[in-house]
């Protein structure tokens, strides 16, 4: 009776989400960006960031900063340091102290998002924390050293016995789920969190086959909304989540090469082209006829290493076809909110830590900053261009 009705609450989702989809077809007030003449060359901008991000942001202890100053709480620490030291291993890059700074973000097997200024552990970790990790635990799977295979490997089998002992859930240090940790949940399961999950168990069980068993149960108990890890309505969209989806379906599709990550993968292309996410693209490419890697080579060349550098000052762009995006709606039901209608290039953007989990239709940013006081890091443009650069789209 409960795989019954699972299968029936499951396609109740799917049917919602295709009418989601619809309506997005529907009404689109965005387009697709002009061309844009490249201001850089990409193998010189490579040099230039990764330079930059060991000199600055990648500390002495292995971890990294995702911005200057590190902020308080270092709420998404554990996210960018998976990310980061993915990155290196692409690149090919020693990641020894990156290793052991993630083995501390692990306490008796809980994943925690970092240590606060004080150095008192911030264990209210989300998901979000755990799909950095999760691309570090791919990566080194398939591109690391032996060492790196065998360091991670052994990490990500106590993380995966943590959260079976715990029910699947993200939790605190007193065992309890945090706020936004559970990754399976009955009737509740999101699609975003399930391939979450299912792409660590895919991955640990290269390690440890006993997660097979545990990866095969949630597959058949949720397969139906395995391929609609992004969802979005309108302007009702979490933008940042668009390339943790692809982060999970694609780690997915080649760790199984089950067609519903393909079909995942190749919708979340569709439903996201006009944004022109070069990250999110690079994700998705396994899954599509005919990559095109002269799409990535062109986002990336509209990347500005001396803008990077200025930090979060002000940013505005006039004489840009705009939208309103939401519309004003009768009754005050929406606050309007100016958009491009295109994706700008990253040369006229304000500075930000990851652009491809931001709004990509931005006009303006960081309006009244005349002077900086936060930096970010090129680790965008690097983890882009290594990945596409072993995925066989760039050279």
């Amino acid at each position: 009776m409960k795989k019954f009705y699972m299968l029936f609450v499951n396609y109740l989702k799917v049917g919602a989400i295709w009418i989601t989809d619809i309506v997005n077809k529907l009404y689109d007030p965005f387009e697709l960006p002009p061309t844009h003449d490249p201001v850089s060359y990409p193998p010189t901008l490579e040099s230039l960031f990764y330079a930059d991000l060991e000199a600055r942001f990648m500390q002495p202890s292995g971890e990294f900063w995702y911005q200057i100053p590190r902020p308080a709480d270092a709420g998404d620490t554990a996210l960018f340091q998976g990310l980061a030291t993915g990155m290196k291993i692409l690149k090919n890059a020693d990641v020894s102290k990156q290793i052991d700074f993630i083995n501390t973000l692990f306490i008796n097997g809980t994943l925690i998002r970092g240590y606060d200024n004080t150095g008192k552990p911030n264990d209210t970790t989300s998901n979000d924390s755990a799909t950095g990790l999760l691309f570090f635990f791919y990566c080194a799977l398939r591109w690391g050293t032996d060492d790196v295979r065998a360091k991670a490997g052994a990490l990500l089998r106590t993380w995966a016995n943590s959260l079976r002992a715990h029910n699947w859930a993200l939790v605190d240090l007193q065992g309890n789920p945090t706020a936004y940790g559970a990754l399976e949940d009955g009737v509740l399961t999101d699609p975003l969190r399930m391939t979450l999950l299912l792409g660590i168990l895919a991955v640990a069980r290269a390690y440890d086959q006993s997660f097979g068993q545990d990866y095969a149960d949630l597959y058949n108990t949720y397969r139906p909304i395995l391929a609609y890890p992004k969802v979005k309505l309108l302007w009702w969209d979490t933008v940042y989540d668009t390339h943790r989806a692809a982060i999970h379906t694609h780690i997915l599709y080649w760790m199984t090469k089950d067609e519903v990550y393909k079909r995942a993968l190749q919708r979340i292309w569709r439903i996201t082209e006009k944004e022109q996410n070069a990250w999110t693209y690079t994700l998705c490419s396994i899954a599509l006829d005919n990559p095109d890697g002269s799409l990535v080579r062109r986002i990336l060349s509209t990347f500005d290493f001396n803008r990077r550098q200025l930090g979060n000052v002000e940013s505005i762009n006039n004489g840009v076809l705009t939208v309103n995006w939401p519309p004003a709606l009768p009754f005050n039901l929406t606050t309007p909110i100016e958009r491009c209608r295109y994706a700008l290039p990253f040369y006229r953007r304000g500075s930000q830590e990851f652009f491809w989990q931001r709004n990509l239709f931005s006009l303006d940013e960081w309006v009244g900053n005349k002077t900086a006081d936060t930096y970010h890091s090129g680790l965008d443009f690097l983890i882009c261009g290594w990945l596409a650069n072993r995925l066989g789209l760039l050279s």
